[in-house]
């Protein structure tokens, strides 16, 4: 976020006649050169690891300005990667040779339960005759009742586990066919994801490390640093603030009587010694639309109870000699 910072808190302001003659009359104001200031914050809160700037320095947009402890991070991104690395090895495996390896197992299974079901059919069968032989008996009196009793427990529970024995024969017949008609297509997609998770993960956790890299948003100068190596800067904190020397202005008061020498979009010539040797060019970028008494800082006994009006003056000629803070003249007409 910019804002408007006054690097030189007193204005001048001159609303006097710098000079004047038959054929053209220049109107002078002095002002004081203002530039915006540029917040670096801290996207993530941590320990300062490293500063790489000091006050009163010049910096250009992307050179860093310091580090965030990235320590824990880097950790958790090699755990990623390892990660990563294993679920595309286990995906290769399912699309390069797993799926016949489960399919040779299915059929293996089915093969097992379905000697396990003929054994228990015969069972089944062997009770079931005996246990008629011993009912048929039983009605002739030729055996007593427990002894049918005991032949239907053994009927019963052989008809038990021959119906337990068919699910799991139809089970292991529905995973084979399942298997020979693509059902690995789920567990190719279930790696997937997981491949795809892992690489969103990374991509989250380099984001991290390159915002525990702050770097200068702006060419400039670094007005303030508030944060110094070993300290706990929280999140959205402010580490420094930069002065932006590339956008320069002049801001002066005009008097109600003399408003109509200027105009909005107009240029006007700026002075940067009382010789008039150095005149840089600027343009009018603003005029208050309301009147205000001449502010307290830059009044004077002749013009405190008069009425002003606030100008804005963008300098259009980039010039390093230019500093905030520094006094200039503003001139609205060329001097002859």
């Amino acid at each position: 976020m910019k804002k408007t910072v006054i690097v030189f808190l007193m204005w001048v302001f001159f609303l006097t006649s710098c000079s004047m003659n038959s054929d053209n009359q220049n109107q002078t104001y002095t002002g004081t050169i203002e530039a915006d200031e540029v917040k670096i914050s801290c996207e993530l809160g941590g320990i300062i690891s490293e500063v790489f700037i000091k006050e009163g320095q010049r910096i250009k947009a992307g050179n860093r300005v310091a580090n965030i402890d990235m320590t824990d991070l880097n950790i958790k991104l090699r755990k990623a990667e390892n990660r990563l690395e294993f679920a595309k090895t286990k995906l290769n495996e399912i699309l390069n040779g797993a799926r016949n390896e489960e399919i040779k197992s299915a059929r293996a299974n089915v093969r097992k339960t379905k000697v396990q079901l003929e054994g228990f059919k015969k069972n089944y069968e062997y009770r079931l005759e005996n246990f008629n032989n011993i009912k048929k008996l039983y009605n002739e009196g030729a055996v007593s009742n427990q002894q049918l009793d005991d032949s239907k427990s053994l009927l019963d529970s052989a008809e038990t586990n021959l119906k337990s024995i068919e699910k799991q024969y139809e089970s292991s017949l529905a995973a084979l066919e399942l298997l020979l008609n693509g059902a690995t297509e789920y567990n190719i997609k279930a790696n997937q994801l997981e491949v795809e998770k892992a690489e969103i993960e990374i991509d989250n956790l380099k984001n991290q490390i390159n915002k525990c890299k702050i770097k200068a948003p702006i060419d400039g100068i670094i007005q303030t640093l508030n944060f110094n190596k070993g300290e706990l800067i929280p999140t959205g904190g402010v580490i420094s603030t930069v002065i932006d020397t590339d956008n320069l202005w002049v801001k002066i008061y005009i008097s109600e009587k003399e408003l109509f020498k200027i105009k909005l979009g107009e240029d006007v010539y700026i002075l940067t010694d009382p010789n008039d040797k150095n005149t840089i060019k600027g343009k009018v970028v603003y005029i208050s639309s309301e009147a205000e008494f001449t502010p307290k800082n830059v009044e004077s006994k002749e013009n405190k109870e008069e009425m002003v009006f606030e100008v804005k003056i963008k300098i259009l000629e980039k010039d390093n000699s230019l500093k905030p803070g520094m006094f200039v003249d503003i001139k609205l007409k060329e001097v002859n």
